[in-house]
């Protein structure tokens, strides 16, 4: 009798002591809540303020161009580019927080079971004891059938209890195995934020930086804007005439040779390590869209990175136009070819056969280095895939 008193004492204490604990938890995890509740009011605000600037900025691209629209759309973009910054550093704070309240909820769904497992110890023990307590035991001790029928009572009692116990730890086990999965996912869409992170930071001081350069091609000169422009626009014009010419030489070349290209479909892997795009296709917030189209994508990449052909192919033209712009063009079948801009460093030749990821180059993009010609805002890999000599969105062709 006493040690099922002891045991029914001990059932009370537990809960009341792991209570206190998970109470102390639940506290942390309601002051995390509003913390990331405040955080997302505040990426809304700032969404609001870049949807306001990107209306505001495509009134300003509809008008004529001039220095001063040119430099107010750089601006502009500049506004746009730290509001954008601020808004992913707080979603980054936001995440931060929904990892940490996802780490308490964690680690109190364990103690929640280590207190049912505790609890279950205690109920097979008693349920042990119990069970040894035969009737000639109890008899042989001078005990009345009336107390053995009250002991099978007890026993009933432990054995409803462990059963209910048990069903707990499967319930709090399934949903710690859920609590943990969304940890891996939050985790990941950290890791993906601080990289948007610094691609917005990348952005930002490229827009600053062409701002920066803008200012001093032209000394505030409207004139010299203007020729600056329509020297841009004719070498611009030249160069998109020369690959297009270029690519249909060479195959007119090979097919007199009697070489042949595969005709099926092309595969094709990205030519550097970084897969974040900084400017995209036809991107409407290029800075000189008013000049010309951007028919690239922009590919993050230090100066200096190694460039690696997207697929198996023949190169077409590798130019080295020493502080112009230099590229490479590589063909892969009868209509896709690809092409790698502001290339610093080229490591191939014409004619010559590259494999997919063999290294044909170094990357470029830094104002006032080799092969990066005129009107760039910083390092970068342009890479441009073309059907037919027609440039074509990158990304549907790449993983």
């Amino acid at each position: 009798m006493r040690n099922r008193h002891l045991f029914a004492i001990l059932l009370i204490l537990i809960p009341i002591f792991f209570g206190i604990q998970q109470a102390r938890a639940a506290d942390e995890v309601s002051d995390l809540q509003k913390q990331i509740v405040e955080r997302r009011e505040k990426i809304s605000g700032l969404q609001k303020q870049i949807d306001a600037m990107k209306k505001a900025l495509q009134t300003k691209q509809l008008e004529k161009a001039s220095l001063q629209n040119q430099l107010g759309i750089i601006g502009g973009r500049i506004q746009k580019g730290k509001l954008a910054l601020e808004s992913t550093q707080n979603k980054l704070q936001e995440t931060s927080l929904t990892l940490k309240e996802t780490e308490l909820t964690i680690a109190e769904k364990q103690q929640a079971i280590a207190q049912e497992q505790t609890q279950i110890g205690e109920l097979v023990r008693a349920l042990d004891f119990s069970e040894r307590q035969t009737i000639v035991t109890i008899f042989a001790r001078g005990k009345t059938l009336s107390d053995f029928f009250s002991a099978q009572d007890a026993l009933r009692s432990v054995d409803t209890e462990l059963t209910r116990s048990l069903i707990k730890v499967m319930i709090a086990k399934q949903d710690l195995d859920k609590k943990k999965e969304s940890l891996g996912q939050i985790k990941a869409a950290l890791e993906d934020q601080k990289d948007d992170l610094k691609t917005k930071q990348e952005q930002l001081a490229n827009q600053s930086a062409s701002k920066a350069q803008l200012l001093l091609q032209t000394k505030q000169s409207e004139e010299k804007y203007q020729k600056m422009v329509t020297d841009l626009k004719r070498e611009y014009s030249a160069t998109e005439g020369e690959i297009a010419a270029i690519d249909r030489k060479v195959r007119e070349k090979m097919r007199g040779q009697g070489k042949s290209l595969p005709t099926g479909p092309v595969s094709l892997s990205w030519p550097t390590a970084s897969r974040r795009v900084t400017a995209s296709f036809h991107d409407p917030d290029y800075p000189f869209r008013h000049i010309f189209e951007h028919s690239a994508i922009d590919i993050r990449a230090a100066q200096g990175t190694p460039i690696r052909a997207a697929g198996n192919g023949i190169v077409a033209r590798a130019k080295n136009a020493g502080m112009g712009y230099s590229y490479i063009i590589v063909i892969h079948n009868s209509k896709v070819s690809t092409l790698y801009g502001h290339i610093s460093r080229i490591l191939v030749k014409e004619d010559e056969a590259v494999a997919a990821g063999d290294i044909i180059g170094y990357s470029g993009g830094t104002p006032g280095t080799p092969g990066a010609g005129p009107f760039v805002t910083g390092a970068h890999l342009h890479f441009e895939v073309r059907q037919e000599g027609i440039p074509v969105n990158p990304l549907d062709y790449l993983p």
